[in-house]
């Protein structure tokens, strides 16, 4: 057993202290006597000791016991090795019965297993395999003693690097065993490599290459997608290794290209290999996307399409949710479109677009746009140069809204989080004085908000987000509730919003409610959520009730109809009053508005942002046209609409002209000038672009829309590294140098080499076990053995030397009050006492009546 101390640094504190207390001494010594000798040494023992403790001082000795660790790979190519790995910890924990054993499985993270190492089988396999990082994690977990890690694996790292680090960082008294496991042998065909040209022309053929490894010799089926549809496939045979297959496709459109490669097998061993995709840009005019609706189609299309832009109409229902879809085009028009078609989720991919590809977006006004269309609070909103709401909010008559919210069971989980937010954003739109239910129901009805004038948005919105999910649906009682808090109110609009997800357990008079709240000013509309939704007796409700009916499939389009449903009770938001636009800002459309403008007959009031450009405005000030920047992109609104409401505009001799100008007005204004980006060998990714550009702007978005962590390390001008964490699948670069050439470019995250079948690496488990002292087990028992005769364990002495000084310290004090103690001899020390203090008393009285006497 050895005694040692941690900071020896410390001790240098002793000069000092012995210095004061020295000096302390010689000031005393002369009053006290032998006593100031006595506290002197006791001092000097307390500080001495009290200095020693913060050196952490510590006794090294030989470890008896040390903490068991397991380290299990839960990574996908350990698939199939559960039931057999959960097996090996089992029989570890039970013989090793009073051991202090954890169990953690790991594959890119490490998850603690420990509650579950009896014998059920640990974690399923998933993700890359990351056997440093767990290292670090367990060596954490051991806290300085001496610790034993089992890492139960098939050696396959595919992140970090576990032997350098052992190498290199280990902390001293932790071992490492390893102990091997194989997945069982399976057939596997993969997509091992997908390659197609960077750039390329309309009308040039282009050659795709794909290689198929193969584990056997087989025959499968090799499809090829452009743009998420399938355009070629053949049957193919396969021998063992890399197999490669051409294609040649002809460029027919321009914009952002998206291939797809995917092979299938019967009894493939591994999905996620079977697939690849990657990008290419084809080079041509201007290319634009018109969303519209069955009930309203759009005659942009013919009036831009003159000038030459390519230009492609769909239904907004039928707007593509991936980011790639968008890339293809220059500009996004929404003419007369809800909110709710779109859904909060495309809605946040074309925000990414124009934000940080620079995407140009219009939209164009009707009963079914901005706020009226249900934008207000949405992605849509933050990005254009208008805000939803009107500041004139005094027109707005008084109103009512009492909202119907189905929590029954199922709806929990994302569907009533959207609805809640749906309610608050509704609620937002409200003027204080105006009125607000909120009602849940599952089996009965919970009136969460009685109805009465809104008061504190945000106290309202943190009601509405308390609700929780609860058991059945029974529609009648919250209905009959509603209807019974909005009747006799005196308010000019009165409305309910009822969202249910499935069928009422029970019915009702409905049409009793509805007549009687038709005789009371009380209209209702409804929202089917999903396919399960009672969808003919909500049809009927809204029906009976004057409201309008919703029938969505997925719910983040809920948020979107509540804002529509709120902005409608107020017609204010239409001004249909005939009108001449004023011309407040005519940069860059002077030869259009320079000699005159005709009539619209009615726009939707919006209110223009401080930072927008408004171009026309009408009599009362409201924005009709108004263009922006938002991000690399630019945006326009147009609060009127593309038919009946531009009135005279329509029949305008420069109707066309005025739409192709806005069309050039939204267009990315930058040069796009092509950035080479390469994929290295670590995983990260060289940008390489002009030298004169001293240092690179790089953003990474995947095909949903999220912005990704990206860390960019400048390697020289024009040239950086950049790491991205992003799993497999497309991602896209965004590469701006001097904020005028900015390049797009779609990358190929390929799938990690974790499903790339292949043998375990028994030499990189047999070396991490040698580099620690370890050692490549057989079997559990070995994992229980005796710790190493190097290994020390240590047992911390500060608290002792701390406890030691404290009683010294009091010591101190007793001696310091009371004085030293006497040891006298017996028989006379009481004697002696008594007579030593009759002297006193004598001589004290003595002098009092001598005193006495002098005083008379």
């Amino acid at each position: 057993m050895d005694f040692r101390i941690e900071h020896p640094a410390y001790l240098l504190f002793l000069l000092p202290a012995l210095g004061y207390l020295i000096w302390s001494w010689n000031r005393e010594r002369g009053r006290t006597g032998r006593t100031a000798l006595v506290l002197l040494i006791l001092r000097i023992a307390a500080a001495t000791l009290l200095i020693v403790a913060a050196t952490s001082p510590y006794f090294q000795m030989r470890a008896k016991e040390e903490k068991l660790i397991f380290l299990v790979d839960r990574s996908a190519s350990m698939e199939g090795t559960e039931e057999e790995t959960a097996a090996f910890v089992a029989d570890a924990v039970s013989k090793g019965q009073g051991r202090d054993i954890a169990v953690l499985s790991f594959a890119g993270e490490v998850t603690n297993d420990t509650q579950e190492s009896s014998g059920a089988a640990i974690s399923r396999s998933e993700g890359e395999t990351d056997i440093e990082g767990a290292l670090r994690y367990a060596s954490a977990a051991s806290a300085g003693h001496p610790a034993r890690i089992v890492v139960l694996s098939d050696g396959r790292e595919t992140m970090g690097d576990a032997l350098e680090y052992i190498r290199s960082q280990f902390p001293a008294g932790v071992t490492v065993d390893t102990a091997l496991f194989a997945a069982p042998e399976s057939e596997d065909v993969s997509v091992s490599s997908f390659t197609v040209p960077a750039t390329g022309r309309k009308g040039e053929s282009q050659q795709l290459e794909v290689t198929v490894r193969a584990t056997d010799s087989a025959t499968a089926r090799l499809v090829l997608f452009r743009n998420d549809r399938p355009i070629a496939e053949r049957n193919i045979d396969l021998a063992v290794g890399e197999n490669k297959f051409s294609f040649i496709d002809v460029q027919s459109a321009e914009g952002l290209v998206k291939y797809e490669a995917q092979v299938m097998m019967e009894g493939d061993g591994i999905q996620e290999n079977n697939r690849m995709a990657a990008v290419t840009e084809i080079e041509g005019p201007p290319r634009i996307l018109i969303a519209d609706t069955a009930g309203n189609p759009s005659p942009l299309g013919n009036l831009i399409g003159k000038s030459g832009v390519i230009v492609q109409t769909i239904h907004a229902e039928n707007l593509p949710h991936d980011l790639s879809s968008y890339l293809q085009y220059d500009a996004v028009i929404f003419d007369n479109v809800p909110g709710h078609l779109v859904g909060e989720d495309r809605m946040t991919v074309i925000h990414q677009a124009v934000r940080t590809f620079g995407l140009g977006f219009m939209m164009v006004g009707g009963e079914g746009s901005f706020g009226l269309g249900g934008y207000f609070r949405t992605p849509m909103e933050e990005m254009l140069p208008v805000d939803m709401d009107v500041t004139g909010k005094q027109l707005i008559p008084s109103l009512g809204v009492v909202i119907i919210l189905d929590r029954s069971s199922s709806m929990s989980g994302r569907k009533l989080e959207l609805a809640k937010e749906a309610a608050a954003r509704s609620a937002a739109l409200l003027r204080e004085d105006d009125t607000l239910g909120f009602i849940a129901f599952d089996d009965s009805p919970w009136e969460v908000i009685e109805a009465s004038p809104i008061g504190d948005p945000e106290e309202v919105s943190g009601e509405i987000m308390s609700v929780t999910p609860g058991g059945g649906t029974n529609i009648y009682p919250a209905a009959a509730l509603a209807y019974e808090r909005l009747r006799g109110l005196q308010l000019e609009r009165k409305h309910i919003i009822l969202l249910t997800d499935g069928m009422s357990a029970s019915g009702g008079d409905y049409a009793a409610l509805a007549k009687d709240g038709e005789a009371d000013g009380v209209t209702m509309s409804t929202v089917a959520i999903g396919a399960d939704a009672d969808r003919q007796l909500l049809r009927q409700l809204s029906e009976q009730a004057a409201g309008r009916y919703y029938e969505v499939t997925d719910a983040d389009s809920v948020p979107s109809i509540l804002s529509r449903e709120t902005a409608m009770l107020s017609r204010t938001y239409i001004v249909d009053e005939p009108s001449t636009p004023a011309v407040r800002e005519a940069t860059g459309w002077d030869a259009l508005f320079g000699n005159g403008l005709p009539q619209i007959n009615a726009y939707i009031a919006t209110t223009a942002k401080p930072s927008s450009d408004v171009i026309l405005e009408s009599p009362k000030g409201d924005p009709i046209l108004a263009e922006g920047r938002y991000g690399l992109g630019r945006t326009l609104a147009y609060t009127s609409d593309s038919g009946a409401w531009s009135g005279a505009f329509a029949s305008w001799d420069r109707w066309g002209e005025m739409w192709i100008t806005a069309i050039s007005r939204i267009l990315p204004t930058f040069r796009n000038e092509p950035f080479d980006v390469r994929r290295n060998t670590d995983g990260s990714y060289t940008v390489a672009g002009p030298k004169s550009v001293p240092f690179l702007d790089i953003a990474v978005v995947d095909e949903k829309g999220r912005q990704l962590q990206a860390t960019v390390e400048p390697v020289r001008p024009g040239t950086a590294r950049v790491r991205i964490q992003s799993g497999p699948g497309l991602v896209y670069f965004r590469i701006s140098g001097d904020g005028e050439t900015v390049s797009k470019a779609g990358i190929t995250i390929p799938y990690g080499e974790e499903y790339r079948p292949g043998p375990p690496v028994k030499e990189r488990l047999l070396a991490l076990a040698e580099a620690s002292g370890g050692r490549l087990l057989e079997s559990p028992e070995e994992s229980l053995r005796s710790p190493e005769s190097s290994k020390k364990d240590i047992l911390p002495a500060w608290s002792w030397f701390v406890l030691l000084s404290m009683m010294i310290f009091f010591a101190d004090i007793t001696l310091r009050r009371f004085g030293m103690p006497r040891i006298l001899k017996p028989g006379w020390t009481v004697i002696g006492q008594k007579n030593a203090t009759g002297n006193r008393e004598e001589t004290t009285v003595g002098k009092l009546l001598k005193a006495k006497k002098l005083e008379r």
